[in-house]
């Protein structure tokens, strides 16, 4: 097969990760990958290396960018155009109508569509969601079963490397038990409501906070007498080796269509507490993690029951989540249900 992945983003997310990853592994598997990018944008960088064909377009010149694509599709044989993020959705339909290419559109988000003509657009194929928790969101807007297909993101595990805890904690002055959340600030990340449900925890404990933003948290912890508890690290690119030295990661948010880190977690065997909502109870159900209700209390209510939790459960717990994650959320895993989805949008 010959797949042109449309990413017009220009800042580095999960979702941008996932594009790099299936173009390199569909590479690997043996097929053709284009990726029409911005130049210079992570996903350009990360590709080049990797010998992929990019071709040029403008995140917010929607038309233009349209234009240059299909330019591209009149000079080339492309079986799949696979679209990633909102505006590569629009590229996508203005670039493939009445072109002889099928037209894949990802979607891997909890918000609500404002625009319900890209999802009832005729001119798309097929949706992937990256959840069960997004395929309940498009079929909530009314875009028909057949037309969706769930394909968990994955973690390029062989990118992880595992540190000593002891090491991580010494660098950083964690002490005690260390509970981590990992993830740049928003409102719908949950972050104040760790903080506020490590704020009541009487047991001696860290909180660490890593990821863009997460300094704006620092006001709240210091009114809240916890701010010497607290570990306010901001963005590391180094985040995954970090996570080494916590004991449990926190997932908080209020709104998560598929959290990488908990998959990421689960790889190092870090157990993971998390808000029983969209795709994390996806991830942490059967026994693989800690599901709460989303609220200060229901977190608190986990931290301190995971204080007292025997090492012979969590080490079940973990072992559990390992398994998962390496027989369903490996690049390989993903790229051969992706294949297949591929496959029968071709042959439908």
């Amino acid at each position: 097969m010959v797949i042109l992945n449309i990413e017009p983003a220009t800042n580095f997310s999960g979702g941008v990760n996932q594009t790099i990853i299936n173009s390199i592994y569909l590479k690997k598997s043996g097929h053709e990958v284009v990726v029409a990018c911005q130049k210079d944008s992570p996903v350009h960088k990360r590709l080049k290396d990797n010998g992929i064909e990019c071709i040029f377009i403008q995140e917010k010149e929607i038309f233009k960018s349209a234009a240059v694509i299909r330019n591209f599709l009149s000079k080339r044989k492309i079986d799949i155009v696979h679209t990633h993020h909102p505006r590569g959705h629009k590229i996508g339909l203005w670039a493939t109508f009445f072109k002889d290419v099928k037209l894949v559109v990802q979607r891997s988000v909890l918000f609500p569509t404002v625009n319900l003509f890209k999802y009832h657009n005729p001119r798309v194929n097929m949706f992937i969601a990256n959840s069960y928790a997004v395929k309940e969101v498009l079929r909530k807007y009314f875009v028909p079963e057949k037309k969706i297909r769930v394909v968990y993101s994955c973690v390029d595990n062989k990118r992880l490397e595992k540190y000593p805890a002891e090491d991580i904690k010494k660098e950083f002055g964690f002490e005690d038990v260390v509970f981590g959340v990992v993830g740049n600030y928003s409102s719908f990340k949950g972050h104040d409501i760790a903080l506020e449900a490590f704020g009541v925890l009487k047991d001696k404990a860290t909180l660490v906070f890593v990821g863009r933003d997460t300094e704006k948290l620092k006001d709240k912890a210091a009114a809240m007498g916890v701010l010497d508890r607290v570990k306010i690290l901001g963005f590391r690119a180094d985040a995954t080796r970090i996570m080494n030295g916590f004991d449990v990661l926190i997932v908080p948010s209020l709104l998560e269509s598929f959290p990488n880190v908990a998959v990421e977690a689960f790889f190092l065997g870090v157990p993971v507490i998390g808000n029983n909502v969209g795709g994390i109870k996806e991830l942490l159900g059967g026994g693989r993690g800690i599901l709460v209700n989303p609220t200060s209390e229901s977190l608190k209510e986990a931290m301190k029951s995971f204080l007292n939790m025997d090492k012979e459960k969590i080490n079940s717990m973990t072992k559990k989540a390992f398994e998962f994650a390496q027989n369903n959320l490996t690049p390989q895993s993903k790229i051969k249900r992706l294949i297949e989805v591929y496959q029968e949008v071709l042959n439908g």
